[in-house]
């Protein structure tokens, strides 16, 4: 059928084909100003695609603010402990202090976060751009670039064609492209890294309200001095464990958070776009076809 057509649009005088690939054109630019093609055709048939795609990065936005939050949760544990103060007699010791280097560990990944989800928001801005704008922006392109390829000078063929693909190839990256990156992403990362991430931010979690347990007002000293004594060295104690038992898994769980939403939020999103950008780069420069001349005068 394609090819009957080829042949059909082939056979046509030079004048009747321009006429022909005008209308086509004119057709194009009323279906794209009228909001016929967004509306009625493109919209409706991505819509499952770009759902699946809003709710992915919806639910990635919600826990990078958790995880945020826990981030923040975690830098005011190591601080309370840090500066709690542990004395005997005269002297006294802040066990914590051995968790300063961990506290900037912490401070370090809730920054991650907060590029997690600016990168987040981005996708959603793009893919919001995408449903709203891309085809009467990127449609216009199109059309200008084919009427200019159509009725311009010979000698601007060539751009032309450059033009109207680099408008095309912007039309499927944001329209398609972004939102089944972001579903693809969303998927591979539910696959691979969930797991990993809900152990280590329970993990967390639970250091963290060992943590804060800690954190016990003692009893007056009015009770006796034996056992106020008895209870300094029972919290003590406890803060010794708490900060041993948080420094052995903290080190490790918040590697693993950072490598996760690494890979979750920057280097696969990147890694789409980057594919995208080829993709599309590739197509505007393979090399042209070589076609007839259509002049616009009768033989």
């Amino acid at each position: 059928m394609k090819q009957r057509t080829k042949l059909q649009l082939v056979k046509l005088s030079p004048i009747k084909r321009l006429l022909v690939l005008l209308l086509c054109v004119i057709a194009l630019a009323t279906g794209i100003y009228s909001g016929l093609l967004q509306q009625r055709i493109v919209n409706p048939a991505l819509a499952p695609l770009d759902d699946k795609a809003h709710s992915a990065l919806q639910h990635s936005l919600l826990l990078s603010s958790a995880s945020f939050a826990t981030a923040r949760l975690i830098d005011r544990g190591i601080a309370f402990v840090s500066e709690a103060e542990v004395g005997v007699g005269v002297a006294s010791v802040k066990p914590g202090q051995l968790l300063k280097p961990l506290q900037d560990m912490a401070v370090r990944y809730s920054d991650l976060m907060v590029i997690a989800m600016t990168s987040i928001g981005l996708q959603l801005f793009l893919l919001e751009f995408g449903k709203l704008a891309a085809l009467p922006l990127f449609g216009t392109g199109i059309v200008l670039s084919a009427i200019i390829l159509l009725v311009g000078p010979v000698s601007w063929r060539t751009n032309s064609t450059y033009v109207l693909r680099a408008f095309v190839a912007l039309l499927l990256v944001i329209r398609i492209g972004v939102p089944l990156a972001a579903f693809g992403v969303a998927e591979l990362s539910d696959w691979v890294l969930e797991p990993q991430r809900i152990a280590a931010e329970a993990a967390l979690s639970g250091e963290t309200q060992a943590l804060q347990l800690v954190d016990q007002p003692l009893q007056s000293a009015d009770e006796g001095s034996f056992a106020w004594l008895r209870q300094l060295a029972g919290k003590a104690n406890d803060m010794f464990a708490a900060v041993k038992s948080f420094s052995d898994t903290m080190v490790e769980k918040l590697i693993q958070l950072i490598v996760v939403y690494s890979l979750q939020t920057l280097v696969f999103p990147l890694l789409s776009l980057w594919l995208l950008w080829h993709l599309g780069r590739w197509f505007v420069r393979r090399p042209l076809s070589v076609l007839p001349n259509t002049p616009i005068a009768a033989p």
